[in-house]
């Protein structure tokens, strides 16, 4: 996956896995408040 022109350019991958993640725990979220609303938050 780690394709050597990549390595070449000096890419932080600690910081891509962070913005990875980042992206992932927000789309997490937005989904989870939109099925919320969906179901008119009953609990």
């Amino acid at each position: 996956m780690n394709s050597p022109s990549l390595a070449a350019s000096g890419v932080d991958w600690s910081q891509v896995h962070a913005v990875r993640l980042l992206g992932v725990a927000l789309a997490a979220i937005i989904l989870i408040w939109a099925i919320r609303r969906m179901f008119g938050g009953k609990r």
